[in-house]
């Protein structure tokens, strides 16, 4: 079994299970069967529920007990790729197009914890993407250009800037005005598949799906109890688990580390609590809570096999301790002025990173009656509700052209 976190993670320490649900236990029918209960099935079955489709979801785990417990739930317009990067493999129009779905789904969510009558801790942020390296002075430039020129609310900092604004070193950063959100992703996919309760969604945890196979024209799961799901369609939402579905190598798997601190009262040198990422690879980067926390992640190691210490990490292991003292470090160079700074929970989690930073989404010739939402990358919350929307339109035949920059034969 694939155990995508290791240690405390603080959404699922803060916040109670809201509600548990039964295991299936008996054959039943639907018209769309979801595989998966984190943050992406959760958004699915939102969407299709709100769209009157017959929808069942189960996840082998409890609700919101995999990768979404361990996300650090950063939303951003800016993906991995950055504009440049992603202009030079799609093309200058297409990037923008995915800078500009990734910008509309970050306000989108607004609405939804308005429809679901929980606001989930969600915060429109602004962000900070910057360097403290004279070599990434030029490139920061031109992407600024690029993104001014596209329309994006974005301004340059330079080394003079930032020193009047921020307590560390920036040789150069673009700074975007509103283009970046916070949210708990726990909570925000309990209360998501409440509403979707409330539309008539069925759902089973502790459910594991076995078997998948189709039959005349619709598809037939079995479950690890023997029970039977017949849906015209299956979604699969389980994250870094549906690369076993695939030959190719469709992400690399990292590991991301992160700490969180208790409740700070001093964040001199932090501009606006903005959201903050360095163009190192892999980057560091910095968000805030509701209560005044503090989470700093990153230093990512390559998994390696399933075998392989970074695979199986343990939350006590040395390396492990090694990497959030090392954060920590980092943090208080960040912020000197920040007294008191104590931690409170750790964790590392799975990280997957596509080549061009963009998700997977939709159909696949070997998979008939599949849909895939897999929303690999930094902004998996957002691509999740991108790929739930896009998979609502499938079902009813549209067929976005947007799609065929998320197709998994890409």
């Amino acid at each position: 079994m694939m155990n995508t976190v290791s240690g405390d993670t603080i959404w699922s320490k803060i916040n109670n299970i809201t509600n548990k649900y039964t295991y299936i236990s008996k054959n039943i029918e639907c018209d769309v069967v979801i595989i998966g209960a984190g943050i992406t099935g959760a958004l699915c079955s939102y969407h299709l529920t709100k769209n009157d489709v017959d929808t069942v979801i189960v996840d082998k785990n409890i609700i919101g007990y995999g990768s979404t417990r361990g996300c650090t739930a950063i939303l951003q317009y800016e993906i991995d790729s950055n504009l440049i990067g992603l202009k030079g493999i799609i093309g200058e129009k297409n990037a923008v197009n995915c800078f500009k779905e990734t910008e509309n789904a970050l306000f989108e969510i607004d609405k939804i914890t308005k429809d679901i009558d929980d606001d989930c801790e969600f915060r429109i942020k602004d962000c900070l993407y910057y360097t403290y390296k004279n070599n990434d002075i030029n490139f920061l430039k031109n992407e600024y250009d690029l993104r001014k020129m596209n329309g994006f609310d974005v301004k340059y900092i330079d080394q003079e800037k930032g020193k009047n604004i921020f307590s560390f070193n920036i040789k150069g950063g673009i700074y975007s005005k509103d283009l970046a959100a916070e949210i708990d992703p726990y909570r925000f996919t309990h209360s998501l598949i409440r509403k979707g309760v409330e539309n008539g969604l069925r759902v089973y945890e502790n459910t594991e799906v076995v078997n998948v196979k189709n039959e005349n024209k619709k598809v037939v799961l079995t479950t690890n109890n023997g029970f039977k799901i017949k849906a015209k369609k299956v979604i699969i939402a389980t994250g870094y688990e549906a690369r076993k579905y695939f030959n190719k190598k469709t992400a690399i798997l990292t590991r991301s580390f992160n700490i969180v601190t208790k409740p700070l009262t001093c964040f001199e040198g932090w501009h606006n609590k903005c959201i903050i990422r360095d163009t190192d690879d892999p980057y560091i980067y910095i968000r805030s809570t509701d209560d005044d926390r503090v989470i700093i992640g990153g230093e990512d190691e390559k998994l390696g096999g399933e075998r392989s210490k970074m695979y199986n990490l343990k939350n006590e292991d040395v390396l492990s301790l090694n990497k959030y003292n090392i954060l920590q470090n980092k943090l208080k160079s960040y912020f000197p002025k920040m007294n008191n700074v104590e931690i409170e929970y750790t964790f590392s989690g799975f990280f997957a990173e596509t080549k061009d930073g963009l998700p997977y989404i939709g159909e696949h010739k070997d998979y008939p009656n599949h849909y895939f939402c897999l929303g690999y990358g930094s902004n998996g919350i957002l691509y999740g509700l991108m790929g739930a929307k896009l998979i609502r339109d499938l079902y009813f035949g549209d067929h976005p052209p947007i799609l065929n920059l998320f197709r998994l034969d890409r």
